[in-house]
């Protein structure tokens, strides 16, 4: 626990309107990194029992905040004073909300220019659903993130046994904080900017749901559990799961080398071909052929033969023992801090480390912390003065050198790049093994320049440091042992003197008996009890959706974006680091969360709906419907309307199921029950409430042809000049002299909307 301003945010000021997960975990990463975040309460507030159902998200995402109690409709003077002296303003009510007059984005800015507005809607900014509260059972719906999970009913709605979505949400929306921010420091132009529930959903599905318009082998899951013979869970012969993270033919052949298995590779369909493997048909033949093998000997034993490989595998292990070892103890360790009522609380710490720049819990929310409105901020600041025209993006000007591979570390680069960084991805000659899922890869890096060069050869390796001494941010995920390979270890990277910010992604962290090895976002959902809790008493569940890999994308570029504020302070840059086992604590803080009398978290288990009766997805007469009666009152209006005495799953599943979805929906609207429909599997990308919202955009690769995405993860509210990223002119012709450069991206015209895409290079310059 630290006690001290300290943290590379310290300074910061964070008026923070917020109350469902999102809004108060990027007010929450805020704080951990120095800022004085205040959240507005009701008056009367007080922190939920720590024994209640509410009791362990409100001590962990309202850590180290500030409260102070303000009734909006009866003081919107005393509010819109607090937002003109703050830094950023965290808002997360639903788009269809009203805000007392004086307190939306427009007038703000328009009386503080220099303010940063964060809005962080849950179910998206237009259309029939964006009222709707922040309810992770809805979210979930309306995003696809519920349909596109694992099931043994594909295209099913399944609900998470705990609600990462938000988490994601949350790490987005302090990125946008930190972003805006960089801005203001570099230009005196604050602005408008919004992240929405359905941009969390487009960044977890972003390399799941790309759509092939007239390019071929674009393969995809089919949800069906079991079907990705390489990357799924197995059964060990002493009835304990461990799951295969063989992600590409590097590590699947290995692994069957291992198993004694290579024969797999000549099954009718495979044909020696990995990619085959990847189709849901030939993926079940195969992956049937390893559970008879790994049926065949313990669990423990397989992991042996596995690790001895070099293949990335792990056991399913509860959640229960990931906090106290020896992994988290290295890449996030865990904190003890006092609380009032609750008495000494375990929690995971700060998913981030910063070299010169310590960081940390200050406390946990209590009435200690309450704070008169009068007595907040009441010191006049210098605001630094605008510079020009505002940029249409906040980090136009920004520069960014990726030498990451997979997803994780590379999606920092993506997000930086969709707010308005030049981003140079840097692979070897033989590309980046990601490559392999070709529409995945464009999904993740269709806004960067790419280059392929060797950096063991003294011309590349040169041009590298050049690179990086031009560059504002470095992103790698080299672990220690490729590093020195390499002669790219902290030492030749950064220096005292040096203004780079350095960010490093590893699976286990930088240290410890697992620093060297290597990790998939499965691995973690499966070592830190994230699957087994899916699963329930059931077979374990990974999430198809590579969760923990996107939310530690988001906190690499939060953390490296508050290095750069900081750099503003000192002239130094610095090592930012985190890690996928850091992530794994962060995306279930709550549920992490152990002191005495603490309630249960929830289980899921087979294809899991819900929790509750009334909190859950139903089938209709002709479709799915998710239904969220939070309340006591909502509870009994959906009690009422289905004309049942007590809610039970098997009662409301068989009332509704006699009506369709849009009868429910009518009757649940005019009830005040908070209700929508699931987004469907079937031309998920072109659902008309996705389009509303600007889900997506078409990409044309200059190989394979044209992708239909996701287009981003940020939206700016005010209009502006159309966003183009600014090219880096010098990295371009220095990486043609001592390498290739892959041809760039096009964003195109999208043929189901008409819709035009500009037509222009996303990622290269012509």
């Amino acid at each position: 626990m630290t006690t001290g301003r300290t943290g590379p945010l310290a300074g910061v000021r964070v008026l923070e309107l917020t109350t469902g997960q999102a809004g108060r975990t990027a007010g929450m990463l805020l704080a951990d990194l120095g800022a004085d975040v205040v959240r507005v309460v009701p008056p009367g507030w007080r922190p939920a029992d720590p024994g209640s159902p509410s009791g362990p998200g409100d001590l962990c995402w309202d850590r180290g905040k500030r409260f102070t109690p303000v009734a909006p409709g009866r003081d919107a003077a005393g509010l819109r004073r607090l937002a003109g002296a703050a830094d950023v303003l965290l808002d997360d009510a639903p788009a269809g909300a009203q805000r007392p007059a004086g307190l939306d984005a427009e007038s703000l800015l328009a009386s503080a220019p220099a303010l940063v507005h964060v809005a962080m809607p849950p179910c998206g900014a237009q259309g029939r659903w964006r009222h709707l509260p922040a309810d992770p059972l809805l979210v979930s719906a309306l995003g696809g993130f519920a349909t596109y999970h694992p099931s043994y009913e594909p295209g099913s709605p399944i609900a998470s046994a705990v609600p990462m979505l938000a988490a994601v949400h949350g790490a987005l929306g302090a990125v946008l904080a930190t972003a805006g921010l960089l801005g203001v420091r570099s230009t005196g132009h604050g602005r408008a900017v919004e992240t929405t529930g359905l941009h969390a959903s487009a960044a977890c599905l972003a390399t799941l749901v790309v759509e092939g318009i007239d390019a071929e082998h674009v393969v995809t899951p089919d949800g069906r559990l079991g079907t990705r013979p390489s990357f799924r869970t197995y059964c060990c012969g002493d009835g304990q799961w461990l799951h295969l993270s063989a992600l590409t033919v590097q590590f699947f052949l290995p692994a069957l080398t291992a198993l004694d298995r290579m024969d797999v590779m000549l099954l009718p369909g495979v044909e020696g071909e990995f990619t085959n493997t990847l189709r849901p048909e030939i993926g079940r033949a195969v992956g049937a052929e390893l559970e008879r093998t790994f049926a065949e000997r313990p669990r423990d034993e397989w992991l042996a033969i596995l690790g001895e490989a070099g293949v990335p595998c792990a056991p399913v292990l509860p959640r229960e023992e990931w906090l106290s070892g020896e992994i988290v103890a290295s890449a996030a360790p865990p904190v003890t801090v006092e609380h009032p009522e609750a008495g000494a609380v375990v929690l995971p710490g700060v998913p981030l480390a910063f070299s010169a720049t310590p960081v940390g819990i200050r406390h946990l929310p209590g009435a200690a912390h309450l704070v008169n409105a009068d007595d907040l901020w009441s010191d006049t600041r210098a605001r630094p003065a605008p510079q020009g025209p505002a940029p249409s993006l906040p980090l136009t000007g920004l520069r960014v050198v990726d030498i990451s591979t997979f997803l994780a570390a590379p999606f920092a680069g993506t997000l930086m790049a969709d707010l308005g960084a030049s981003v140079v991805k840097v692979e070897p000659p033989r590309g980046d093994p990601y490559g392999v899922f070709s529409s995945a890869y464009a999904a993740v890096n269709h806004a960067k320049t790419v280059a392929s060069v060797d950096l063991r050869s003294p011309e590349g390796h040169a041009a590298l440091l050049r690179l990086a001494e031009q560059a504002d941010v470095l992103v790698d995920n080299l672990r220690p042992a490729n590093a020195a390979r390499l002669e790219l270890t902290d030492s030749v990277l950064t220096t005292g003197e040096s203004r780079l910010v350095r960010a490093s992604v590893s699976a286990f962290g930088r240290s410890g008996p697992f620093a060297d090895l290597p990790g998939f976002d499965p691995v973690l959902q499966s070592r830190s009890g994230l699957a087994a809790a899916q699963g329930g008493d059931d077979e374990p569940v990974a999430t198809a959706a590579p969760t923990v890999d996107v939310a530690t994308g988001a906190l690499t570029a939060f953390g490296a974006l508050a290095a750069l504020i900081e750099r503003e302070r000192t002239g130094h840059g610095q090592h930012v680091t985190t890690s996928l086992a850091a992530t794994s604590t962060f995306v279930q803080i709550a549920e992490l969360a152990g002191y005495p009398g603490r309630p249960p978290t929830e289980q899921g288990g087979r294809d899991h709906r819900g929790p509750e009766p009334a909190r859950r997805y139903h089938r209709a007469a002709d479709g799915w419907l998710a239904l969220a009666a939070c309340t006591p009152d909502q509870q009994q209006a959906v009690a009422a309307l289905l004309g049942l005495g007590t809610l039970t799953h098997d009662a409301v599943a068989e009332a509704l199921a006699t009506r369709p979805v849009e009868h429910w929906l009518t009757e649940l609207d005019r009830l005040g029950v908070p209700a929508c429909t699931s987004a469907p599997r079937a031309g998920f990308l072109t659902d008309p409430y996705l389009t509303e919202n600007g889900f997506t955009h078409v990409v044309r690769d200059p190989q394979l042809g044209r992708f239909r995405l996701v287009s981003g993860y940020f939206r700016p509210v005010r209009p502006g000049p159309a966003a183009t990223r600014a090219d880096w002119a010098e990295a371009t012709a220095l990486l043609q002299t001592v390498g290739s450069l892959r041809e760039g991206y096009a964003i195109v015209a999208d043929p189901a909307t008409g819709s035009p895409g500009g037509g222009q290079s996303a990622a290269m310059p012509a």
